[in-house]
């Protein structure tokens, strides 16, 4: 369904240009789901943005359902790949009903029965139609996620490209929204690809998991080996000890890796 190959993103120009994305690689198979882990800053979010379309600037080739992005994208090309964005306070326009916000997909593709799709997508994320004319300051965290996902689905994608869509949440809710996608993408047959500093949020959903440091993937894993810590690089193996929570002892001997 995905295909990323040899992606390079620079930020600036000349002198000052910032690698961001060296040579990345790999591929996403229909109705999988496909993770991205990293530290901060180690360019798996511009990744993402560069197969959705927010960073034009690239190198490389980027297939998508068998089709090789060329530039701007087409509406039907919007229509098929979706984005749920780590901030769930940041992408909602404090100013505009959930009624709105998932209202104005619909009108921009020409959708019809716009009311009951929108009620329809409310359920189906555990809202309920009481939502529908609630402004985002009225409902919490978790629930703007919610209507996130909603306004992505309300499309019918193919692809939800999920970036952190847990990192602001409590942990409760987190398993929540984790189990609510895993359940979504079951019974619609979608493809993920999901970006995370959290191993254990992206195990929970994803079967395999490219691993970046600054900008590079160094090691693609299975999901069995981010559970037994049976993984190639020493970076990776530092990660996926930082996972498992602060420890004095292995902190002392953690390097930086370059």
């Amino acid at each position: 369904m995905i295909k990323v190959d040899d992606l390079n993103i620079y930020f600036g120009s000349k002198t000052s240009a910032i690698h961001a994305v060296k040579s990345a690689s790999f591929d996403v198979a229909e109705g999988e789901s496909y993770g991205l882990v990293g530290e901060s800053g180690s360019g798996k979010s511009t990744v993402l943005r560069a197969i959705v379309g927010l960073v034009p600037d690239w190198t490389g080739k980027i297939e998508v359902d068998g089709n090789t992005i060329v530039g701007k994208r087409s509406k039907s090309q919007r229509k098929m790949m979706q984005m749920v964005f780590q901030d769930p306070y940041g992408s909602l326009h404090p100013r505009r009903t959930v009624n709105d916000t998932l209202k104005e997909p619909l009108a921009i593709h020409g959708f019809d029965n716009q009311e009951q799709r929108i009620i329809d997508a409310l359920d189906e994320v555990g809202l309920g139609a009481e939502f529908r004319f609630r402004y985002p300051h009225q409902v919490s965290g978790g629930q703007r996620q919610r209507v996130a996902i909603a306004r992505a689905l309300i499309l019918e994608p193919k692809i939800i490209l999920l970036d952190e869509p847990t990192s602001a949440l409590d942990v409760s809710v987190q398993a929540e929204i984790l189990n609510l996608l895993g359940r979504i993408q079951k019974s619609r047959g979608l493809t993920y690809i999901m970006v995370s500093h959290d191993l254990a949020v992206v195990g929970h959903l994803c079967s395999r998991i490219a691993v970046m440091n600054r900008g590079v993937i160094i090691e693609e894993i299975t999901d069995d080996q981010l559970r037994s810590g049976e993984v190639g690089q020493a970076y990776t193996k530092q990660l996926w000890t930082a996972s498992k929570g602060y420890d004095r002892t292995a902190l002392e001997k953690f390097e930086d890796f370059k």
